[in-house]
This record gives structure tokens, C-alpha cells and sequence, in this order.
């Protein structure tokens, strides 16, 4: 969520005026959804093992939330969207899609027919490497798997030192830290990317590797 917005201020584009796409609705999904509505971004479309469902007028999500959880984990049959096909759902006529189901969904069969301006990548390498060079050339921002997704990683991060300080944050110290350090993440990789006008996706790259560097030069590894 936090990389969407990032991302969406940096394409001079308001939450209240754009319309996203979420492919999986599990832990990934189904979260980046909720946070996204609340930001008061139009979910149109979803999708889940079940199928993927469609509404122009927006989904709400605490209601497709609830409803999932009181059916055994799938949208099937929830009334506030109608189906359509999943396979048109990246495809959709939407400002901004998130893939956070499975890898490799965006492939150059469909890359040439993406209307997004934006895709922040919720799964683990759900662009092929074939579609890449489509998407860029379309001029599409990705934000690429390894910063929009790292949020996890972070607070994962926090608990190891909660526990080795034997003291427990609050929830609101989490989030403003997780949300600080997401959004220098992301500043990080863009200014990289404009510096040396290269996609996100080889910024990101570009960045970790100068951290690696950098820490095994402060270490003495040179």
C-alpha cells in the first residue's frame, strides 16, 4: 500500500480518483485491497481461485472481506461484483493493477494489452522476463516484487528486535516505522531509477547491490 501510493504521488495521480485491479485475494491480496479502499482508491476488480469478479462502480472490500471468510476463503457467489473472465482481469480497464497471487501472470501474450499506468507487484515474480521490455516500452511504472512487497520482511524484522529488547511496540509505532521505512525504500529506488533512467525494477537492483557493497566495504572486505 504504502509503495502504491508512493508511486501513484510520484505519476501525479490522486487515491480518490483512481480505479486498481487486485489478481489473489489471501493474505496478500485481500489486505492490499483493504488498505487501498481505505485510502479511498476504487477496487473494480479481484480475483481468487474462484474466479474473478467485477464491479465499475467499485467493490467494497470489507464486504468481499467478510464474505470470504464466511465461505470457506473464495468470492464465489458474492453479490456486491459480477463475474468476469480472469484471464481479462489484468487486462481491465483500471489505472492500477497489483498480481498477488502467483508468479509469472503477466507474460508477453498479455503485456501488449495492459491499460494500467501503474503495477506494484504483490507476488513473488509475477512479471515474466519476456514481458518486461512490453512493459516498459508501454511506459508502465512497476514497482518490482522485491521493494513492494519487503513490508512483511520489515516487521518481521521489528519483532526480532522487540525480542531481543524484551519489549513489545505498540501497533501504531509499527506502522509509522514500517511506513517510513517503505516510503525511503521507495524514494530510494526511484531517484535511482531517474538518475540512471532505468526501470524500477534494475533500480531496485542497483540499489541492494550498492548496499551490499557498501557494507562489505565498511567490514573490511576490501
Amino acid at each position: 500500500m504504502v509503495s502504491t501510493l508512493a508511486a501513484l504521488n510520484k505519476l501525479g495521480m490522486k487515491p480518490e480518483e483512481t480505479s486498481v485491479a487486485v489478481q489473489g485475494f489471501g493474505n496478500v491480496g485481500s489486505w492490499a485491497a483493504k488498505l487501498l479502499f481505505d485510502k479511498g482508491l476504487k477496487v473494480k476488480g479481484v480475483s481468487d481461485i474462484s474466479g474473478a469478479y467485477w464491479n465499475d462502480n467499485g467493490i467494497n472490500i470489507d464486504e468481499a472481506i467478510a464474505y470470504k471468510n464466511a465461505h470457506s476463503g473464495r468470492l464465489e457467489g458474492f453479490e456486491g461484483a459480477d463475474p468476469m473472465d480472469p484471464t481479462k482481469l489484468l487486462t481491465s480497464a483500471v489505472d492500477v493493477i497489483v498480481p498477488a497471487a502467483v508468479e509469472d501472470v503477466i507474460t508477453e501474450h498479455n503485456a501488449p494489452f495492459i491499460q494500467a499506468k501503474l503495477i506494484v507487484e504483490g507476488a513473488n515474480g509475477p512479471t515474466s522476463a519476456s514481458a518486461d521490455p512490453i512493459i516498459n516500452e508501454k511506459g508502465i511504472m512497476v514497482v518490482p516484487d522485491i521493494l513492494a512487497n519487503s513490508g512483511g520482511v520489515t516487521v518481521s524484522y521489528f519483532e526480532w528486535v522487540q525480542n531481543k529488547q524484551g519489549f513489545k511496540w505498540s501497533l501504531d509505532m509499527v506502522t509509522e516505522r514500517a511506513d517510513r521505512i517503505m516510503t525511503e525504500a521507495f524514494e530510494k529506488v526511484y531517484v535511482t531509477s531517474q538518475k540512471y533512467s532505468v526501470p524500477m525494477r534494475i533500480a531496485a537492483y542497483v540499489v541492494a547491490i550498492d548496499k551490499v557493497a557498501q557494507t562489505y566495504k565498511y567490514r573490511g572486505g576490501y
